[in-house]
């Protein structure tokens, strides 16, 4: 079977269609306000530790590294007699505008960087649906547009992570350059201009972004650019010097990364000293996992696949041990957080659409079918990173998205250009199957301690402790 022809021209009454799409993100954003401002006292309500990136730009203006001790509190490491936060710097240079405000070290903004960032990756979303609907003809029924809008924006991480705190601060800022790369790689798959030396400087950007905020997010965009700048390279051998601008950009990022780790640790290469972590005590079997078998070992990827598509962990055994307490506490060195939660509840109609999407790209022609698998196969490190990382939580999900979106949006391409069929109707149901998936996944992450589910459960079963938390 051929492969859809993306560069058939819809009439332009069709293209008018895919406009209307950007007018949905303003009461989307007011919408993600509600969210993140629920159960508090407004956009500049305090959350714990939130005073963080701002004392850590206030150290960087001055030429340190270092935080507040009392702005970190119990997230800090203490190395060298001084104390540090893990986090890359984005965050705080995100409070560069604010700086001048007066008492800008006691206001709390981290709820206004994550509805800042949870729009952005939004936007990039929308945008990358408005491309492709364009690109592909927009053949089909207005529906299906409308269906992958509401997709987007009432759906997946633009909801589900919507709980402010620093630590989801980050992977929204994550997500959010995640999303940009992702937009730029398929407007190269797309459009006319290809995988041109520009857009690889773009793509280098979004993705040493990405870098100076979450090392995990960042470490398959990297992989996914270095393996599409291969593809081109070889492909066009001339274009070489064309392409080294984004190979300047993309080391640049690294340089300035390996700057902070060796201000903070005295090593290029340490992302977070645990061994200097102030909740050590607390943990004492932590280190010696840690050492024994890494931050991330292949053979943590069983348990992982559980903890994000299968979650049968949360159930306990006749004793009332959690399955799969035994291989946690001895393999797992940081905690199994709540809420349990499965992909294939919580993003559905993505995970068809991705499946959709790959069997799609194996059907396009040869150099667009490259670019998309190694752009894929690069993005994937993510994913695995997550799958063998010595803790797994809710928020670390967001590693995935980038990977499922990628052929997600290439099987909404193919639809796309069908004039007919019924795919309009079937994505529209699965879209609000969606969104009531992912507003139960806000209220339950919403409701879960952070920590351990021994500590923060006791003897209780997961239904009765969710009930609990209720009343």
């Amino acid at each position: 079977m051929a492969s859809p022809d993306m560069s058939v021209v819809a009439p332009p009454r069709r293209f008018a269609r895919s406009d209307t799409a950007l007018v949905w993100l303003v009461p989307a954003a007011l919408y993600y306000a509600f969210l993140l401002t629920a159960g508090s006292d407004g956009l500049f309500a305090p959350v714990p530790h939130g005073l963080t990136f701002n004392s850590m730009l206030l150290h960087l203006l001055a030429g340190r590294f270092n935080v507040d001790p009392a702005a970190i509190g119990d997230e800090g490491y203490l190395h060298g007699g001084l104390t540090y936060a893990y986090f890359g710097v984005f965050p705080a240079l995100f409070r560069a505008p604010f700086f001048w405000l007066r008492d800008f070290a006691q206001i709390e903004f981290t709820r206004l960087a994550c509805l800042v960032a949870v729009s952005l990756m939004a936007l990039f979303k929308v945008l990358t649906a408005r491309m492709i609907w364009r690109e592909a003809g927009g053949r089909a029924t207005p529906m299906l547009l409308l269906a992958m809008v509401a997709l987007i924006l009432l759906a997946g991480p633009q909801i589900q992570f919507l709980r402010p705190s620093i630590y989801q601060e980050v992977e929204l800022w994550a997500g959010a350059f995640s999303s940009g790369f992702v937009y730029l790689l398929l407007r190269g798959l797309f459009c006319d201009e290809g995988i041109s030396p520009r857009l690889l400087s773009w793509l280098a950007l979004a993705a040493g972004l990405c870098l100076t905020t979450r090392v995990s997010n960042a470490a398959g965009l990297y992989s996914a650019l270095g393996l599409v700048w291969l593809c081109v390279a070889w492909r066009s051998p001339r274009s070489l010097p064309a392409l080294a601008m984004s190979a300047v950009i993309a080391t640049a990022f690294l340089a300035i990364t390996a700057l902070v780790n060796v201000e903070r640790w005295g090593n290029p290469l340490v992302f977070a000293d645990f061994a200097s972590q102030l909740t050590v005590p607390d943990y004492p079997t932590r280190l010696p996992i840690f050492e024994h078998y890494g931050l991330f070992n292949l053979g943590r990827v069983g348990f992982g696949l559980g903890y994000y598509f299968a979650p049968f962990w949360v159930l306990r055994d006749a004793v009332g041990h959690f399955f799969g307490a035994g291989f946690e506490g001895d393999f797992i060195g940081c905690c199994v957080e709540l809420p349990a939660s499965s992909f294939f509840v919580s993003d559905p109609l993505l995970l068809v659409l991705a499946a959709y999407g790959l069997v799609q790209t194996l059907r396009l022609e040869v150099e667009k079918r490259r670019t998309a698998i190694v752009a894929g196969f690069g993005l994937s490190v993510s994913a695995v990173m997550m799958l063998a990382a010595a803790g797994m939580t809710f928020r670390y999900r967001m590693e995935f998205y980038p990977l499922f979106e990628l052929f997600a949006f290439l099987g909404f391409g193919a639809l796309a250009a069908r004039p007919t069929g019924r795919a309009p109707v079937f994505v529209m149901a699965g879209a609000l199957v969606s969104i009531v998936a992912a507003h139960a996944m806000w209220l339950l992450y919403m409701l879960s301690p952070f920590g351990s589910p021994d500590r923060v459960m006791g003897p209780l079963g997961i239904v009765d402790f969710y009930r609990s938390l209720f009343h």
